[in-house]
């Protein structure tokens, strides 16, 4: 499979932070740290997608696409917790 470059300025941007969080969420072994990382991430993907604003154009719909599903993954995890406690 050929890797997709990101032609977005703001998702370039945001992409080194954005994957350092999901190696981290991958990486950890405990539930709590799983839940640290994915919290970071939620909020980092909220601030990119505000920095994208309304998605009228096919890139910034792509990209929209792409950081809601990092949303859900991150919110997934954020409920497990809660539904472990």
């Amino acid at each position: 499979m050929e890797k997709q470059e990101i032609t977005c300025s703001i998702c370039q941007n945001a992409n080194p932070v954005i994957e350092s969080l999901n190696k981290q969420i991958n990486q950890a072994r405990s539930v709590t740290d799983k839940v640290y990382f994915a919290s970071k991430l939620k909020v980092k993907v909220e601030e990119v997608l505000e920095e994208h604003g309304p998605a009228d154009d096919p890139v910034a719909k792509a990209c929209r696409g792409v950081l809601n599903l990092r949303k859900q993954t991150a919110e997934l995890i954020l409920k497990a917790q809660k539904l472990a406690d």
